[in-house]
């Protein structure tokens, strides 16, 4: 057992043990705990948006499709760049606006304020649960598989660590306790990728496109092609999957909930692009830097532990797989005060009028984040099959469904509560089925059959069923005062 690595991993887990019981201070009322009172700036918005969507999978899984793929990878982060600043450009600003005028907690809320339809707050929250769920788990797993790889813990007691750990500080802070951990996540994961970076960069010592391109030299810097290692209709799907899901995905979209103010938006705007853009390119270098320092690695996922291993000293080791962990812990925080919120306020309370005061609501909130949390560490030590299944759409499946609800919901007027049932429906249900079954007609992926699903029932339920009231719409698409 790698004793300094692991101290330093115990104290990092007792310093977000104590942020989060420091922040239950600050959640005095419901809107506390989902939204942090909606006064958070832009630069602590930015970097909870950036802890939430720099995932282990991303910092592991991307440096590794980077070193076996190559140089041309740069189109999945070029991908979530785009997607990023899309989202902020034409979101940011309505969803803060509209959250302090109509009072919504959740994205759910959303869906019935512009939709005027109990029943799309109820699929999009059961949307949520389904696919939300087995993300969760998935990075159990990987936290699991961490922990167990550097410190010799056995895989099970790795994960119920972990998983205490983040649900202890996410049931008694709230959103306060996500904001605040995340953003201490946030710094930790900069410095860990910098640290690799250069470290990295020094080791291989020259001309990184050359030592590359001779260390992979088939296909280092081509477009893939059928009978390559990845084919160009399967990058295709990468680069959907990539885009959709920092497009739509609720997690992201939720936290311009607690913006302060616009002044505060454009400040995140800025900060956030400004981290992506950095953090795209650096992810990429590691990988390429991978291949050439460890050219016949059994798996790519293994690059950054094997970077760490090799080239970094015990202490440093230690900080950079913090880093990995802050990564895994940043993902999961929000996803599950996600999931906590939609049972408690768009289910039970909303749904099925329970008529609660604030302090019920939140002891609701805590033993549902608790419940969650049980259930996500038992499903976590032994995935069931199903679960499996529904890991890998997981992510496009969200993003698509709820690019639909908010882009459409504030840019598309017509759109109404049937379109936007039908249309979710739609798109998850056929991209599950093509992820499920391997169905793929005319070759499409299922991320493509899930969104051509989507947009011709969307299209025809909509134009088919009356339009929204005007006034709802109103609410949504104020009308200009035109200057005299």
């Amino acid at each position: 057992m790698k004793w300094t690595i692991l101290i330093i991993l115990i104290a990092y887990f007792v310093a977000m043990s104590i942020i989060g019981l420091i922040a239950n201070r600050k959640s005095k009322t419901v809107t506390d705990y989902y939204v942090a009172g909606r006064g958070l700036g832009g630069v602590i918005t930015a970097l909870v948006y950036m802890s939430s969507l720099v995932s282990a999978g991303a910092l592991v899984g991307w440096t590794g499709q980077a070193s076996s793929y190559g140089v041309w990878f740069i189109f999945a982060g070029c991908a979530v760049t785009i997607a990023t600043y899309i989202c902020w450009r034409l979101l940011s600003g309505k969803v803060m606006r509209l959250s302090k005028k109509l009072d919504l907690l959740t994205v759910p809320d959303f869906l019935e304020a512009r939709f005027e339809s109990r029943t799309a707050r109820l699929i999009a929250g059961l949307i949520l649960l389904i696919f939300t769920v087995p993300l969760m788990v998935s990075q159990f797993k990987a936290a699991g598989l961490l922990l167990n790889m550097v410190t010799g813990i056995d895989y099970k007691a790795a994960v119920i660590l972990f998983g205490v750990i983040v649900f202890v500080y996410v049931a008694f802070g709230g959103y306060f306790a996500v904001v605040y951990t995340d953003a201490v996540q946030g710094g930790l994961m900069l410095f860990g990728i910098a640290a690799l970076v250069i470290t990295a960069l020094i080791a291989v010592g020259g001309n990184l496109g050359e030592a590359y391109a001779a260390a992979n030299p088939v296909g280092a810097v081509s477009w893939p092609t059928t009978g390559s290692a990845l084919t160009s209709t399967a990058f295709i799907a990468v680069l959907m999957n990539n885009f959709f899901g920092a497009l739509g995905a609720p997690n992201y979209i939720k936290g311009f909930y607690s913006l302060k103010g616009p002044k505060e938006q454009k400040r995140g705007f800025t900060m956030i692009m400004s981290i992506v853009c950095v953090i795209e390119v650096c992810i990429i270098v590691i990988g390429l830097c991978g291949k050439v320092l460890f050219p016949d690695l059994a798996s790519p996922d293994q690059t950054v532990f094997m970077m760490i291993d090799s080239l970094l000293p015990p202490v440093l080791g230690g900080l950079v797989l913090a880093a990995l962990a802050a990564a895994m812990m940043s993902t999961m925080d929000g996803l599950l005060l996600m999931c906590a919120s939609t049972v408690e306020n768009d289910i039970l309370v909303r749904t099925f009028n329970k008529n609660l005061n604030e302090k019920q609501r939140m002891t609701v909130a805590r033993i549902t984040v608790l419940v969650i949390g049980a259930i996500s560490i038992v499903w976590g030590l032994n995935p069931p099959e199903m679960l499996a299944l529904l890991m890998y759409p997981a992510w496009g499946i969200l993003g698509l469904s709820f690019a639909l609800c908010f882009y459409g919901g504030l840019y598309w007027k017509r759109l109404n509560a049937p379109g936007v049932c039908a249309g979710m429906v739609a798109g998850a249900g056929m991209f599950l089925i093509g992820s499920a079954t391997g169905w793929s007609p005319l070759g499409l992926a299922p991320i493509q059959i899930g969104l051509i699903s989507l947009i011709i029932v969307t299209l025809i339920v909509t134009y088919s069923t009356k339009p929204t009231s005007a006034e709802t719409l109103e609410k949504f698409f104020p009308a200009k005062v035109k200057a005299k």
